[in-house]
């Protein structure tokens, strides 16, 4: 007598018990044609994972057109969480849609955390939530508005961003009536603030030169030098704080405004001789300099800009390198200058050598 006997009739019976279970718990399917919903929209896809119902449910990865791949868990045929790497999605940008691709984490069916979009008018690397930039990141657009008191400018940016605003080291270019006008430095709001190098370009000529904001406000008095000064205490070239002392109070003297008669007698001469390196403030005024050459640079990376002028007066040669303040000035200019200088050097010229003296802090009137 056989126990373990089963008749056609007693298989089909078990087949018909067996595989609605199966169906209701799912299998994983390989590299199969499925249409899937991602960021809202249902494409066609290669998927590989699990599924239920014919629909992807569980973890898996499908692979969509252009080779972008939705990886993580699905829901009902819905991409839910996971990772994406170069999966179209459009974002809201200046009052429109602008469309491209996004790498990087998704939640809830949509960016966020850590990710990339990217696109040819507009790229953000950074903190997303819930679908939109919303946190630190650097970004690239060429339709970027940036804020003035008086107006709002429109051009390129590139820079640190914070919640969809310029906030951070930047660089912004725009246009004016005949100039292309590229400011390079700190941003805070969309708005320029502190110290920024302001580059204006015409044709083949290029123009360079530090300028101070406070909230999207030029300013261009003492208060604006001495902050520009004591945000520079570390960097190159600094001051020492009796020089920053002597500035705040004489700060007419560093607005163009004071004469020889508001400089006390100890610092109201300068002896190039006698000098030497010291904390102590020595001040130098060179009248109706004639501006020889001009050189702006950065002396390291990440700096800012440097200024070098050699000038000219019935005294002889002066060198000095502009580290700080606001100047205007150009090769042809006739200026004074007002400099604390820190050392003593000498240029060298095929017939002579002429005294120059090496100074930081230097401030040119006019120009």
């Amino acid at each position: 007598m056989c126990l373990y006997c089963y008749t056609m009739d007693d298989m089909k019976k078990v087949i018909m018990f067996v595989l609605p279970a199966v169906l209701l718990a799912g299998c994983s399917v390989k590299e199969k044609e499925m249409e899937v919903n991602v960021f809202q929209n249902t494409v066609a896809s290669v998927y590989t994972g699990k599924v239920k119902r014919k629909m992807p449910e569980g973890e898996g990865t499908a692979v969509l057109e252009n080779n972008a791949i939705a990886e993580g868990l699905f829901e009902k045929g819905t991409w839910i969480s996971g990772t994406a790497d170069n999966v179209p999605y459009s974002i809201s940008f200046n009052d429109g849609l602008i469309s491209g691709t996004y790498t990087g984490e998704v939640l809830e069916q949509l960016p966020s955390g850590s990710g990339t979009f990217t696109s040819d008018e507009f790229t953000f690397e950074g903190t997303w939530n819930s679908g939109v930039p919303n946190g630190p990141g650097t970004v690239t657009a060429q339709n970027f508005r940036i804020s003035l008191p008086s107006e709002t400018l429109e051009g390129s940016y590139t820079g640190a961003v914070d919640k969809g605003l310029a906030q951070g080291n930047g660089t912004f270019v725009y246009q004016d009536e005949e100039h292309e006008i590229t400011m390079e430095g700190n941003f805070a709001g969309s708005m320029f603030d502190g110290v920024l190098t302001k580059t204006i370009s015409y044709k083949d000529t290029e123009k360079s030169y530090p300028v101070y904001y406070q909230k999207g406000q030029e300013q261009d008095d003492a208060a604006a030098m001495i902050a520009y000064l004591e945000g520079m205490r570390n960097e190159s070239y600094c001051l020492s704080e009796s020089q920053l002392s002597f500035i705040r109070d004489h700060s007419a003297l560093f607005e163009g405004t004071g004469t020889d008669k508001d400089l006390p007698k100890e610092y109201a001469a300068f002896n190039r001789d006698t000098f030497k390196e010291t904390d102590t403030p020595a001040l130098i005024l060179i009248r109706n300099a004639a501006i020889r050459s001009v050189q702006r640079y950065k002396p390291y990376e990440g700096a800012d800009t440097v200024t070098s002028l050699i000038v000219e007066n019935n005294e002889g040669w002066y060198h000095l390198v502009f580290a700080y303040g606001v100047t205007k000035a150009d090769r042809g200019d006739i200026v004074d200058i007002c400099a604390l200088p820190l050392c003593k050097s000498t240029l060298t010229a095929p017939e002579k050598d002429y005294p120059a003296v090496d100074a930081a802090g230097a401030v040119v009137f006019g120009g």
